[in-house]
């Protein structure tokens, strides 16, 4: 009996019907760059009989580990599917499986795949985005990053966050075009960045980082300041983020300038792959 679950690499005429799932999370610029990768690598994108979709890809190039960038089915498929993505992770190379970030309360098919959780992160969001300018700080300056910045903000990036978290150089060119940048900059040096957007009203602060030895002295308020008035003058009603569990200072940076906790964390999850 054919498994009408079972995925198999996307065809050219099924790209148009992925595409229009793909498309509201904005991994990509748009069809062309979507159709692009594809033609690059098309067991990327996965699809079966039945309608479900997958997207794959590296979740870094410094890392092992094969994500689950899109999931487009039934809960009760979602086992028998990662057993697939599992085979086609083996198939490539990668030594194990992360799934999309995934509401912590809809983490149990997840789970019956054989997968375990590896992080947890709280959603945050400002419901009223003020345009009001940030404090200065003495010595600091702010100013719009662009590809030029690339190494600067990639050797911040990597002693900011761990090997998990932080951001590959191809990443970063990625968001440089596609995300506003800002760099906090004392004398010559780098010490912290931001990477933010506006979506048809709703903001984004996707990074926000300031190198260990420079916190505690204001220079995380005058970054996110600065984001968060940059996206009001854009159009953003509200502005969301999401922060790790644990980490315990950030949060009440975010708590300080009027952010809220939404109610339950989100999970990523992984599997080995042997």
């Amino acid at each position: 009996m054919i498994r009408l679950h079972a995925m198999r690499t996307a065809g050219e005429r099924d790209l148009g019907a992925v595409w229009g799932a793909v498309r509201p999370t904005r991994t990509f610029a748009g069809r062309a760059e979507f159709e692009a990768a594809w033609h690059e690598a098309p067991w990327r994108v996965q699809v079966s009989e039945a309608g479900d979709a997958a997207l794959l890809g590296a979740w870094r190039d410094h890392s092992r580990l094969l994500a689950i960038q899109g999931l487009w089915c039934a809960e009760r498929d979602i086992p028998a599917i990662i057993g697939d993505v599992v085979w086609l992770a083996r198939t490539h190379g990668f030594e194990g499986v992360l799934s999309p970030l995934v509401p912590e309360s809809m983490v149990q098919p997840y789970l019956a795949a054989g997968m375990e959780v590896i992080h947890r992160g709280i959603t945050l969001r400002l419901d009223r985005a003020a345009g009001t300018a940030p404090t200065a700080v003495d010595g600091v300056d702010l100013s719009v990053a662009g590809l030029p910045d690339v190494a600067a903000i990639a050797a911040l990036d990597s002693t900011c966050f761990d090997a998990f978290w932080r951001f590959d150089a191809r990443m970063l060119r990625g968001y440089l075009v596609s995300e506003r940048a800002v760099v906090a900059v004392r004398g010559a040096s780098v010490i912290g960045y931001t990477l933010c957007t506006v979506n048809r009203g709703e903001g984004m602060l996707g990074r926000l980082a300031v190198l260990p030895e420079e916190r505690g002295h204001g220079i995380g308020s005058l970054l996110l300041g600065d984001a968060v008035a940059h996206m009001a003058r854009a159009g953003a009603r509200a502005v969301t983020l999401y922060t790790q569990e644990e980490n315990v200072p950030s949060r009440a940076l975010y708590a300080k300038s009027g952010f809220r906790e939404l109610l339950g964390a989100s999970c990523f999850l992984v599997m080995a792959v042997r």
